[in-house]
């Protein structure tokens, strides 16, 4: 497809030269048939001439302003375009030699530039047929001058031979003057022909090394060209983008590929047909992570716009590390605020608890436990101590976020954590309504695990499905393996997550509860990752949330974290 375009823009450059040739052709036409019917006499018919003249005249401008149309042609339709327009000069040569003299006329050799120029523009077979086409032409004008089919028009230069026989009725003459021009002009063809299929060859082996070049990079490249179509792309597009060449060859960049191509694909290509000369970066998002575009515009010699190259990179990965990097960095900050935070506010709590629990003993002893006073002052004290072992649970909480504790692996088996756990949360199950169905693989590999800091994880992804049921539902845990993980699955038919909210539930003081601390889940998450695993969530708001584990079988020895 490149090479095609890149055939047919020289094809395109070079029918602009014919046209542009031909108007010096029809100027000087013009001047010679002045010079020889008014100051030599040569031509006495010249009004014939004059209308070819004209008329070759209006078909070039035709043919100058169908070239518009030529780049959003295929390469098939350019080359026939050029072999009409040789054609055509070819029958309105032959009107011209004939009307100034016919075979007379020494501007016969003209056929001869004609073939060239087909040699030059039109592949070797075209070529050729436009030989015999000159050919044929020139040989029925001399074929209905000497059979007296059409008028002669005698040109006065040359009379007669030396034996009184007029040129045009000479046998010998007329043979002879055909077959030189028809061997002239198939050799010269033969040699046009062979000169540029040399050079084409030549081309062709430049462009299979940048070809090649390009088709082993490891970044995605596109070739968009003036018309804003795919006309080249590498292989490495196709995992990039993730999609088959097929479908993106011959597809216009404002179509079907604008999610690929970008806002600055689109400008680029616009301020490129306005001269403007520029290249631009973009990062765009997609539906499968992030892609990071390079745009610039190509330019020939002239500065024409050719256009635009395309470089494509998958920055996926690169975009999840910075956002992990991003994510620990801003947990680090969190954890020593939340470790200072908390340090601060612990020691106080214990002074607070312990000082109310000596008032507590003071007001029961000083009053014997008796009197309305004695009842409402000891209900205050229970409720200060209340909210006291609160903020203590928080606090603790902070510093279990801040300061992990050192994990201590030992092999266990998921199966048999849940299945302890669910036992231990039948009751509460049974007051909520919430309805539980287990589906545990058989012969699950162990796991190298930290039993109480998993289990911990465990119970606040089950807390959590209990509270998105407040009335009662359906609670699915389910265990496999697929290749080195095992994978547990607990789903519940809750409200659901809104996709806003999914993004954060893991993120650390997040929390959509009123009185929530929002480190449950991202404890969780802490726990899981420490021990080399993955967690996932899927929510759909009225309809349920799945979370997914996913645990390493083999050379999983988790993280150590004080």
């Amino acid at each position: 497809m490149f090479k095609e375009t890149l055939e047919k823009a020289e094809l395109i450059e070079r029918i602009h030269w014919l046209i542009r040739l031909r108007w010096i052709a029809i100027l000087g036409l013009f001047i010679t048939t002045y010079i020889v019917s008014n100051v030599f006499s040569v031509v006495t018919w010249v009004a014939p001439l004059y209308i070819i003249g004209i008329v070759l005249g209006l078909s070039n401008a035709g043919f100058l302003f169908y070239t518009k149309v030529f780049r959003t042609k295929k390469y098939a339709f350019v080359q026939r375009h050029a072999g009409i327009q040789i054609m055509w000069d070819l029958v309105s040569l032959t009107c011209l030699i004939y009307f100034a003299g016919g075979v007379e006329n020494p501007f016969i050799i003209y056929f001869l530039f004609h073939v060239i120029i087909a040699g030059i523009l039109l592949q070797k077979i075209y070529s050729y047929l436009q030989a015999l086409f000159a050919t044929c032409l020139f040989g029925l004008l001399i074929l209905l001058e000497y059979f007296s089919l059409i008028p002669h028009q005698h040109l006065n230069i040359f009379s007669t031979l030396a034996f009184g026989e007029e040129l045009w009725h000479s046998e010998e003459y007329i043979l002879g003057i055909f077959f030189a021009l028809a061997s002239t002009i198939f050799i010269s063809v033969y040699f046009v022909t062979s000169i540029m299929d040399r050079l084409r060859k030549g081309r062709d082996d430049v462009l299979f090394e940048i070809r090649s070049t390009i088709e082993n990079m490891a970044e995605g490249v596109v070739f968009i060209d003036s018309n804003d179509k795919v006309t080249m792309c590498n292989k490495a597009i196709e995992k990039t983008w993730n999609v088959k060449r097929e479908e993106i060859i011959g597809k216009s960049v404002k179509d079907s590929l604008s999610h690929y191509i970008g806002i600055a694909g689109t400008r680029i290509t616009e301020k490129a047909r306005k001269g403007i000369r520029t290249a631009q970066h973009q990062e765009i998002k997609t539906e499968k992570g992030y892609l990071y575009n390079t745009y610039s515009a190509v330019y020939d010699n002239d500065g024409k716009y050719w256009g635009t190259v395309l470089t494509s990179h998958d920055i996926t990965e690169r975009k999840k590390l910075e956002m992990q990097l991003l994510h620990t960095e801003r947990l680090a900050t969190i954890g020593e605020m939340s470790a200072k935070v908390a340090h601060e506010i612990k020691n106080p709590l214990s002074s607070i608890s312990l000082n109310t629990e000596l008032l507590h003993d003071e007001i029961i002893h000083d009053n014997g436990g008796r009197g309305d006073k004695t009842k409402e002052a000891e209900e205050l004290i229970q409720s200060i101590m209340k909210e006291v072992d609160r903020l203590t649970e928080i606090s603790e909480e902070y510093l279990h976020f801040a300061r992990f504790p050192r994990l201590e692996l030992k092999p266990a088996s998921v199966n048999d954590m849940l299945i302890e756990l669910t036992k231990f949360l039948k009751e509460e199950m049974s007051q909520k309504n919430i309805t539980l169905r287990e589906n545990y693989a058989a012969d699950l590999p162990e796991v190298l695990l930290d039993e109480n800091q998993i289990r911990q994880a465990f119970l606040n992804i089950l807390k959590n499905s209990f509270e998105s049921m407040p009335e009662g539902g359906r609670l699915d845990i389910s265990t496999g393996s697929s290749g080195n993980n095992v994978e547990i699955c607990i789903s519940d038919n809750g409200s659901g997550i809104t996709k806003e909210d999914i993004q954060k539930i893991f993120d650390p003081f997040y929390s959509s509860k009123v009185n929530g601390t929002g480190l449950g889940l991202a404890l969780t998450k802490k726990t899981i990752e420490v021990h080399g695993g993955d967690i996932f969530c899927e929510s759909v708001v009225g309809v349920g949330t799945t979370i997914q584990l996913v645990f390493q079988v083999m050379g999983n020895r988790g993280k150590t974290v004080v």
